[in-house]
């Protein structure tokens, strides 16, 4: 290995930086993977759980009678069970007296399969006494609007405000102040697995294990003992392979909560597994935020001020997520904007509540900037790539603090950009655009976006901001890792074998990794999410593979007499210039022959490696600035699209990113995961949406109303990357799962806008959406809003 600028650097084929094959993938592409719904113990009893009709009902009567008596069925539980009959502690984790949106959960029947238990579930009579519903969240907002919860004083969850001191002067001393209205759509994750949860419970030793979907295994198991009034020791919660999650399996829903008290009541394991109409409908929903935002510029295309009101739909919930936060923080994205002010506001609606999906709030803030960079260059006739280069954070500047206190910790931005137009011929596509807008019906778009990807989040009282790793060579000589934290599908293990084999100089097949998370072996620290695990766990496996490696050459040194400084590992030897010993040597001394141990050595050779990432501040300062995230990953898109004025259809004809995650760890996986996030932001622009009627009933319930991309919609991709380390880890990586989820609605909004000449600033952009604003209102038109007070 070589060391440059304090970051660990490549130096052979199968270690950091190798392009190495997925280990898991054979067993995946074979079939052979172990999902939570592929769990089957024997007795197995399955739950299916009474959902509300109603967006807002006052629930005055349940009657589970003629449910129970069904053939097959071993109970049917409501809240007037759960402390006594069930013998649970605390509340009921379902409905009590008020159901807040259509599908929360009420009562639950286990039966002997899963279709007596959903039976039972419909047989469920459930009395109910409707109450005033608010889906609008500006209508939310007023002071006479229906309270989304009885005993809420207010809709409005919480607001956040912050604001430059020189922010009015900026303003008014701008050559230009550019308005728009922007909103992002309500969606869903739509992992290829639904949620699920097993759980079992052995009355001989009064343990109960759970099986989940969700890789929160250390959070999940101190919930489930406190409810059943154990030790947190006498739970165990096992997440084996996870079918991707985007942010819907962060946390545990309500319903894999009632499963361990119900299979020690029933005393034999029950399961759930969720249907993809109840994904769709009850799954943590994201974006749906409403901007109102203004930009003072100077003619020349210097961006000077920022302002932006904005309003995010929350649903049924009394408590903030994190997409207000990041998006309040990083409106600003790549772009150095002295003057800042944001108003937020997280409000309530009778809607399914809202959470963590792919670019929780990250994205948000990039559609919001990146859409107006555009407007801008409009606005002052200026080329959007153009426009972007003049207000870029220069290289030279980072780490850079922006108004809102984000460190940005490196970046070549202008590089960035100007890579992906040369990819994309961008001068050459300009000089042939006007010939081929004189086509009968389809006209030609460029669309630029640069989008920046806060990775790493970390939260007082929350966590996130370190890793752990646990690492023991075993008397074999195979390594066995457990990192912090599980994997959903990104190929984790074999990253971290990569890391391990290089500083052991040994081959990444000698390092078995547990990719299932296990809450009896793995250690506690910072979960997957918000593309963390570059930025905390991966540095945590280099830091004990370091301590493993070190003390390896310390014995070794021991017992030839060597200083270790001078020694090197070579797969199965440890060498000198002059003397050498065997690996097998080394083990037999840390297990067996510990006498001969250095003096004040331990033995064994098993050690846990933590790392703590320095670029967090946890805490507010006085105007409300701090910094959230950790690592700033960013991508630079130039895609052309052609729109047919008939039908309104936009075909995607040549899309091009050249992405900077830092130091890539496998090129292979970086690439992989890159791709698939750009055809989830394929379905995110053009596709996907969840719709509620006007009586709050969902409309987007099947995969027949809320479209998702096939391969056929996913163009051929141009890609390429960047390594700019940042500046905070040893690895010098960030994350690499979301940025491209975040640019495509940005850069084909604007490509759209810019084939059209119309205005559509909600994605996503479908043929309806088009053919609409094709009848509607001209870029140039007066603004037919105003800012809310």
């Amino acid at each position: 290995m070589a060391e440059r600028e304090g970051h660990v650097m490549a130096t052979q084929r199968s270690g950091i930086g190798a392009p190495l094959k997925r280990k898991e993938l054979e067993r995946f592409i074979q079939g052979a993977g172990t999902y939570t719904d592929d769990v089957q113990l024997p007795s197995q009893a399955y739950a299916a759980f009474v959902r509300s009709f109603h967006p807002h009902a006052k629930i005055t009567g349940v009657d589970v009678a003629a449910a129970r008596a069904l053939p097959g069925v071993l109970g049917v539980f409501t809240a007037a069970d759960w402390n006594g009959v069930i013998g649970a502690k605390g509340p009921w984790p379902l409905v009590t007296d008020e159901a807040h949106h259509v599908g929360e959960s009420i009562a639950v029947a286990v039966a002997e399969s899963r279709a007596a238990a959903e039976d039972a579930a419909s047989a469920v009579v459930v009395q109910y006494e409707e109450l005033p519903f608010v889906l609008d969240p500006e209508v939310a907002m007023r002071p006479d609007a229906p309270r989304v919860m009885s005993d809420m004083e207010s809709n409005v969850v919480r607001e956040m405000h912050i604001a430059s001191d020189d922010i009015d002067r900026v303003f008014a001393q701008a050559d230009h102040v550019i308005k728009a209205r922007l909103r992002t759509q309500r969606l869903q994750a739509c992992p290829i697995e639904p949620r699920a949860a097993v759980a079992s419970y052995d009355h001989s030793t009064g343990e109960a294990t759970v099986w989940t979907t969700s890789v929160g295994v250390h959070g999940f198991r101190n919930r489930v003992a406190q409810i059943l009034g154990v030790p947190d020791m006498k739970v165990r919660v096992i997440a084996p392979d996870v079918g991707g999650s985007f942010g819907a399996k962060n946390g545990n829903a309500l319903e894999e909560v009632v499963l361990a008290p119900l299979a020690r009541h029933l005393q034999r394991p029950v399961k759930w597994t969720e249907t993809r109409t109840e994904h769709l409908a009850l799954a943590r929903q994201g974006r749906d935020q409403l901007h109102y935002i203004e930009l003072a510029a100077r003619s020349d295309g210097r961006v000077l001020g920022l302002r932006d009101h904005f309003v995010a739909d929350i649903g049924a919930t009394n408590g903030m997520d994190n997409s207000v936060t990041a998006a309040f923080l990083y409106l600003t994205g790549a772009y150095d904007i002295g003057a800042y002010q944001a108003d937020a506001y997280a409000v309530a609606t009778n809607k399914t509540a809202h959470g963590s999906v792919r670019g929780i709030g990250k994205a948000d803030a990039a559609y919001v900037i990146e859409r107006m960079m555009d407007i801008v260059a409009r606005e002052l006739g200026m080329d959007p790539a153009e426009i972007r280069l003049k207000n870029f954070v220069p290289a030279e500047a980072f780490p850079f603090k922006t108004p809102t206190g984000a460190v940005l910790d490196s970046g070549r931005y202008g590089e960035c950009l100007q890579r992906a137009m040369e990819l994309a011929g961008y001068d050459q596509l300009r000089r042939e655009q006007p010939a081929l807008q004189t086509r009968p019906a389809l006209r030609r778009g460029i669309g630029v976006s640069f989008a920046i990807e806060p990775t790493g989040a970390a939260r007082r009282g929350v966590g996130g901001g370190y890793g752990t790793c646990r690492l023991k060579m075993e008397l074999s000589g195979v390594v066995s890792a457990y990192p912090a934290g599980g994997q959903q599908g990104q190929g984790h293990s074999t990253t971290v074998s990569q890391i391990v084999a290089d500083r052991l100089g040994i081959s990444p097949e000698m390092v078995y990794v547990l990719g299932e998370s296990d809450s009896v072996v793995t250690p506690y620290g910072a979960g997957p999410g918000s593309s963390r695990t570059s930025s905390t766990t991966m540095p945590a496996v280099l830091v004990a593979a370091n301590m493993l490696r070190d003390k390896i050459l310390r014995i070794a040194g021991h017992r030839l007499g060597v200083d270790p400084r001078d020694l090197r590992l070579e797969g199965d030897t440890i060498r000198s210039a002059e003397r050498q010993i065997t690996l097998r040597e080394v083990i037999q001394i840390a297990y067996q022959d510990v006498d001969r141990l250095p003096p004040g050595e331990e033995p064994a050779l098993e050690v846990t490696g933590y790392f703590v990432n320095p670029n967090i501040v946890y805490d507010r300062d006085e105007k409300g600035r701090r910094n959230e995230f950790s690592s700033y990953p960013y991508e630079a898109v130039v895609a052309v699209i052609d729109v047919d004025i008939e039908t309104g259809v936009v075909e995607i004809v040549k899309y091009v990113s050249v992405h900077d995650c830092g130091t890539q760890l496998n090129p292979r996986i970086v690439a992989t995961q890159h791709l698939g996030s750009i055809a989830q932001g394929v379905g995110y622009a053009l596709f996907e949406e969840t719709l509620y009627d006007d009586e709050g009933q969902l409309l987007t319930g099947t995969f027949m109303d809320y479209l998702l991309p096939t391969a056929n919609e996913i163009p051929l991709l141009v890609l390429d990357h960047m390594e700019t380390p940042t500046p905070f880890t040893p690895l010098g990586a960030k994350g690499a799962g979301e940025t491209g989820t975040i640019s495509v609605p940005c850069a084909l909004g604007n490509a759209i806008e810019d084939a059209l000449g119309i205005e559509l600033r909600q994605p996503p952009y479908t043929p309806e959406k088009v053919l609409a604003a094709l009848e509607s209102t001209r870029i140039g038109s007066p603004a037919v809003w105003e800012t809310p007070v």
